[in-house]
């Protein structure tokens, strides 16, 4: 199956933002956000008895000293929310492909409108 796209809003300079909605984690299909270099992703640990992993996976096989690495793995504490920013096409490639280990996190993402000047 494909992985699940995640719900995304736009922000403004002038902070009109209307949430987006958050899709439980999908441990076995993951999910994807488009990746055009302004995205944040927004992951939120409703579990208040253990901390999970979110892995933002590397768009092709990357490795250091001959060891594969898989992607980026960071652990989100229970129920505390946290947010991801910083995604260079050139790793992630224009479509992020993110992992969960537990339904108990919650995504949704953001992109950040151009500054107007």
């Amino acid at each position: 199956m494909a992985a699940t796209p995640l719900p995304w809003t736009t922000v403004d300079r002038n902070a009109n933002i209307t949430p987006a909605a958050e899709v439980n984690g999908d441990t076995v299909n993951g999910h994807s956000a488009v990746n055009d270099g302004a995205v944040e992703i927004i992951v939120r640990n409703a579990d208040g008895a253990a901390a999970h992993n979110v892995t933002f996976n590397y768009a092709a096989a990357t490795s250091v000293d001959g060891t594969a690495l898989a992607g980026r793995v960071v652990s989100v504490p229970l129920s505390s929310t946290r947010k991801f920013y910083g995604f260079p096409q050139s790793t992630y490639g224009t479509t992020l492909s993110i992992s969960v280990d537990s339904t108990q996190l919650k995504l949704s993402a953001e992109h950040k409108s151009p500054a107007v000047n």
